[in-house]
């Protein structure tokens, strides 16, 4: 007596089993454009409040030098200024200063037919510009103690050139982004 064997078709609802159906498929990729459109307007919102004008944002980054502003604003600490549609006596205003041409950040004690008067807080005199509102940068809106050590740290070349190189070297070793991650489902990349 022999036994045949007879070859078995595919069970074809088994093998579909193995991809994703497509409702869950469609739901994934709904999941991922909308991840993607967030974060998109995250970065485009993050970039209007903190990058400079000159880069198309709204925030200007000054460094403070002197003691005009003590004991509120010390020597190296990081201000950022962001324009405001109106600026009121009391509020601490940066603006560039024609006599020294620098930005000067002092506090308003009065406003008289568009001009501003300003004082430093430690100062016993008022500045002796009274600049217009065009040459207003912007309100303190941030105020971080001692960080414009940091940023004067990063202009010297040898820390900006380590900085650099530490940098290229991270990307180029594999410790940029996509660096041993797995696709797909729980599978390994396959990179051939």
């Amino acid at each position: 007596m022999s036994t045949v064997a007879t070859p078995t078709a595919v069970d074809k609802p088994a093998a579909r089993s193995l991809s994703a159906p497509p409702a869950t498929s469609r739901a994934h990729r709904f999941h991922t454009g909308a991840s993607l459109l967030l974060t998109a307007v995250l970065l485009a919102a993050a970039w209007w409040f903190i990058a400079p004008p000159q880069l198309g944002g709204s925030t200007t980054f000054v460094t403070v030098d002197g003691t005009s502003m003590l004991p509120s604003l010390r020597r190296s600490d990081l201000v950022a200024l962001r324009p405001q549609a109106t600026y009121r006596v009391g509020e601490v205003v940066g603006y560039r200063s024609t006599l020294i041409h620098r930005v000067v950040l002092h506090r308003i004690v009065a406003i008289h037919g568009g001009r501003y008067t300003f004082k430093g807080d430690n100062n016993s005199f008022v500045d002796p510009e009274q600049p217009t509102r065009t040459q207003l940068v912007g309100r303190l809106w941030v105020h971080l103690p001692s960080a414009g050590r940091l940023v004067s740290a990063l202009h010297r070349p040898g820390v900006a050139g380590g900085l650099a190189a530490v940098l290229v070297l991270f990307a180029g070793l594999g410790g940029g982004a996509g660096a041993g991650r797995v696709q797909g489902r729980g599978r390994p990349r396959n990179d051939t």
